[in-house]
Formats: structure tokens, sequence, C-alpha cells
């Protein structure tokens, strides 16, 4: 079986916030307090009554967990040729430093800390079972994740065999990022599907799954996906549809 130990608050509908703002996920934080997965993007999140945050999870070549959607450096720095996994700690700070202040999972957990009433989905990216096995990506990561947080933190990831090792090791819960090829071995508490797969929310929640969409970042998309039963909506700019009109 399938099992699900969250809820979702049930908070009625109100003029402010009419897409219920307890169902929105910031994806990768707000980015229109920044650029993605970095703190002032979750900071902007959380300034707008964010309860559900996610960020991702690489791993540079001196195996530190770092806050970075990418493996190649392209997209947010311009550099076509670089990958994270390539890139010593050091050096991709300094990569990324043009652009944006890249965060550590030890910071943003130092972070994390101080928001009570967030809640953070941990995604991480298979990239790094390239060169460790699961067993060893665990141990990389199990010291960074304080125990103290752990009722506040859900493992994500397409990788089902990370998600596997997760259950071994760590309380916390987890999650199954859907375009992997294989759900996790049950139970898991959460599961996040493209928005064009919204028919699988019922399959979802007839197993007593959490169902959250990704990515939404038009209003009236996210009130049908939250008419057809979807429990969280995954947005870019979590501020835009927190406050967007009824």
């Amino acid at each position: 079986m399938y099992g699900n130990d969250s809820h979702i608050p049930q908070a009625a509908d109100s003029p402010a916030h009419p897409l219920m703002i307890h169902h929105l996920v910031a994806h990768r934080g707000d980015q229109d307090g920044g650029v993605e997965n970095t703190l002032s993007a979750f900071e902007r999140a959380v300034q707008h009554g964010a309860r559900f945050a996610e960020c991702d999870i690489q791993f540079t070549r001196d195996l530190v967990p770092v806050v970075l959607h990418d493996n190649w450096l392209k997209r947010l720095c311009r550099r076509p040729d670089g990958r994270a996994i390539d890139t010593t700690l050091d050096d991709l700070s300094d990569i990324c430093r043009n652009d944006f202040e890249l965060l550590t999972l030890k910071q943003l957990m130092q972070w994390l800390g101080n928001q009570p009433e967030l809640t953070l989905f941990i995604e991480i990216k298979p990239t790094i079972r390239r060169r460790k096995n699961d067993a060893v990506i665990i141990q990389l990561l199990a010291p960074l994740l304080p125990n103290a947080l752990m009722h506040r933190i859900i493992i994500i990831s397409k990788s089902s065999s990370i998600l596997d090792a997760c259950s071994e090791v760590f309380s916390c819960r987890r999650g199954w990022v859907s375009s992997g090829h294989h759900p996790p071995q049950p139970p898991i508490s959460h599961v996040f599907i493209p928005c064009r797969d919204k028919a699988q929310i019922p399959d979802w929640q007839a197993k007593d799954v959490t169902v959250g969409a990704y990515t939404v970042n038009d209003a009236g998309q996210a009130r049908q996906l939250l008419a057809m039963g979807a429990d969280l909506i995954e947005t870019d700019y979590f501020s835009r549809l927190a406050d967007a009109p009824g």
C-alpha cells in the first residue's frame, strides 16, 4: 500500500488568497524574488505566506550537495561546456557569483531552521548516481539533514532507487517525481505529476498519496487543477498566484 501521513490544511478561500495559499508550492522559491533556488527566492516566497517550497540538489566534484537544478551550467551561468558534477564547490561558487549566490544544502538547512511554518521538498537529482551508488549518496546527505527538521522535510526524486535508499535511513516522508520510469517501493506520501497528466490524480489519491501538479504559472490553470482534486500546485511565481484575484 502507498500511504500518506500528511494532511493539507483545509483553510477556507478568502478574497486575498482565492487559490488557497496552503496548496501552493514555491517551485525553486519565488522567481519574482531572485534567481531560482537562491535564498532571495525562498525568502520572497516565505514573505508572501508560503507553507511549502521545493528545491533541487546537485553534487559538486568534491561531493558537496548544492541547491541547483541543472547539472549543465549553460542556462544559469552561460557556461555551455561546464557541469556542476565536474566542478569543485569553490570553483562553482565563483562561476555562479556573476549571476547569483550559490547555496549549499547545509546553508539552506540552517535557513529552514528559522522558518517554522515552512515544509521543504528536497529533490535529489539523479546525476550523482553516475559516480556514486545510492548508499554513498545517502551517507553524503545524512549529516546535513537535522533530525529536528525531519517533520518539515520531504525528500523527492524521480529516482526510485534513491528514494528506496532514503527510506532505510531517514524518518522524513518521501515523494516521487513521476517523470521517472519506475515508482519507488511504498509507502510514499507524495507524488508530483506534470500538469498535463492530471487524469492520474484520482488514481494516486485512491492510494492515499498527496498529488502535486507542476509547473503551473497561470492562475486559471491552477484553479482548474485544484477543482479536479490536485492537492498541491507547484509554481515558479508563488506571490503572483497567491495574490491572484478570484
